[in-house]
């Protein structure tokens, strides 16, 4: 493959990112002493193609695989799917769900028994109860015949893949983490003659100026510090909480002991602060109702000044198309990073992070019938070729060399219509065209406390599946209540604890110290 040796420094940088920040865990799950047994011979070897390289296909029939999948808006037909289907001999049947749907969805699935040959989930709750349900493929037996699979992770990300039997049931994509990062625009800092804000009451001051003195001058009222979106996970406030110490919906390590921050004192003064912003209209009042979609617009059109943002607005080189639609609605704009906030406690924290074992999991149906096939497709898409494929297309029809980068030879309109970028099935980002800007923020996201790992990453108790989606969505009715001022915050705060206590929250709480103890 041309350029092979550029290809796996990409890879090696796009690794080293995600390695770097996984390393900060305070607790993470132990492994059984003895490495997995190889399975049975039921599947047959990659083809070698005289190169050095596999390939996947085989001979016969397609094989027909059923995928329930993060949506991406693959299309049936498309030119990447097409091709994956030509090259790994299968027909891929997708089912698509939006990341709030998606555990209601695949819930259904496995309570009807219509189980697909490979799924996926998000939430660590949704993962805990495959883990126990005894219907995963252990994918770690099958590496022998399936060499890309266990060669697309380094040694120590599979380490954090393990399960608690010392099995492998998931591959999560390897990308950034975290990928968001506290914005600002530079231009309206530059405006207001003010520094990038190191401090509540400086982001205060600024965000009031954001808000409401008209900084993009198109005379309309129509700009905010910060917005956010359904479902709320609370990661677009943590620049808020993080400044009082906290982080709601998130494991904390707080002497000695395993809290949800949502809980702590810290989170009733940043209520506090953030009633005060959405009372004075600083915070955009649909982050209630927003969905990922609109709120992605809101921050490609620039309406948006101080919050935290998705990483990619930063690469001049347009990576997942944030970049360029902003600065066609800002042809003046440009964005700047800062610090985490000081000013509300003594031990200010980082933003949270996504689960170290990757954003989104894929699994394989230990009892579907093609698991050969499902196993080759997998294989295909870890495989150097495969993975830049997804990425980056054909090259010389869709991207081509220029020294250690990739130049891309299509918009990113034509990308989405080739279905480029969105076969998340196990892929491991590579950032070989990207622009230095954003490598320089990924730089600055590795400096210690901007980001605060979960100490219980990779723990899985039943207690995380039975208990703690209803005290999540607890916190979020809660919270919202007391932000937009239905609920006094003086008063409301101090019942909703009682309220996550009472709900099984004592019970959660020993039982996620008790396992962190143990898995040591």
């Amino acid at each position: 493959m041309k350029k092979n040796n550029m290809l796996k420094k990409g890879l090696c940088m796009a690794a080293s990112v995600t390695m770097a920040v996984s390393l900060l865990s305070a607790c993470s799950p132990g492994n059984a002493d003895s490495p997995a047994t190889s399975a049975e011979e039921k599947t047959t070897s990659a083809a070698d193609n005289g190169n050095g390289e596999t390939t996947a296909g085989e001979s016969g029939e397609p094989v027909e695989l059923t995928l329930f999948l993060d949506n991406m808006n693959i299309t049936d037909g498309s030119y990447v799917k097409t091709e994956i289907e030509r090259i790994t001999n299968t027909k891929l049947n997708i089912i698509q769900a939006t990341p709030d749907e998606m555990d209601n969805k695949l819930n259904i699935m496995l309570a009807s028994g219509n189980i697909p040959d490979i799924f996926q989930c998000e939430t660590t709750t949704m993962e805990g109860k495959l883990l126990s349900s005894d219907i995963l493929l252990p994918i770690n037996e099958y590496w022998d015949n399936y060499p890309n699979i266990k060669n697309g992770r380094d040694e120590e990300i599979w380490e954090l893949m393990k399960y608690k039997d010392g099995n492998i049931y998931s591959i999560g994509v390897d990308g950034q983490n975290p990928l968001e990062i506290m914005a600002y625009r530079g231009d309206w800092l530059e405006k207001f003659n003010m520094d990038v804000p190191e401090t509540l009451d400086e982001y205060y001051e600024f965000a009031k100026k954001a808000a409401k003195e008209d900084p993009d001058g198109n005379g309309i009222d129509d700009t905010f510090a910060f917005g956010a979106y359904q479902p709320l996970l609370f990661k677009w406030l943590d620049h808020i909480f993080g400044a009082y110490g906290v982080l709601p919906n998130y494991w904390m390590e707080v002497d000695g002991k395993i809290v949800d921050g949502a809980v702590l004192p810290g989170a009733k003064d940043a209520l506090v602060y953030l009633n005060k912003m959405y009372s004075e209209g600083l915070i955009d009042p649909e982050f209630v109702t927003d969905d990922a979609y609109r709120w992605q617009s809101k921050v490609k059109s620039g309406v948006f000044g101080a919050g935290p943002t998705k990483l990619q607005i930063f690469d001049k080189n347009n990576w997942r198309n944030y970049y360029q639609p902003f600065i066609q609605s800002n042809p003046e704009g440009k964005m700047v990073y800062g610090p985490v906030l000081k000013g509300g406690c003594d031990a200010p924290v980082g933003e949270r992070m996504d689960s170290r074992r990757g954003w989104v999991r894929t699994f394989v149906y230990k009892d579907s019938p093609n698991v050969e096939a499902a196993l080759r497709l997998i294989d295909y898409l870890m495989s150097e070729e495969g993975n830049l494929f997804i990425m980056y297309g054909k090259e010389g029809e869709h991207y081509k060399w220029e020294g250690d980068k990739v130049v891309r030879l299509i918009d990113n309109a034509k990308a989405q219509e080739l279905d480029l970028e969105k076969f998340y099935i196990a892929q491991k980002t590579l950032f070989l065209h990207s622009s230095d800007e954003l490598f320089d923020a990924m730089e600055f996201l590795k400096g210690e406390g901007v980001a605060t790992p979960n100490p219980v990453d990779g723990i899985f108790i039943d207690e995380l599946s039975d208990i703690y989606p209803d005290l999540q969505d607890l916190t979020v009715t809660r919270f919202v209540e007391m932000i937009i001022g239905e609920v006094p915050v003086e008063t409301g705060f101090d019942k909703f604890v009682q309220e996550w206590y009472a709900k099984g929250g004592t019970e959660l709480e020993e039982a996620i110290n008790k396992a962190c103890k143990e898995w040591k």
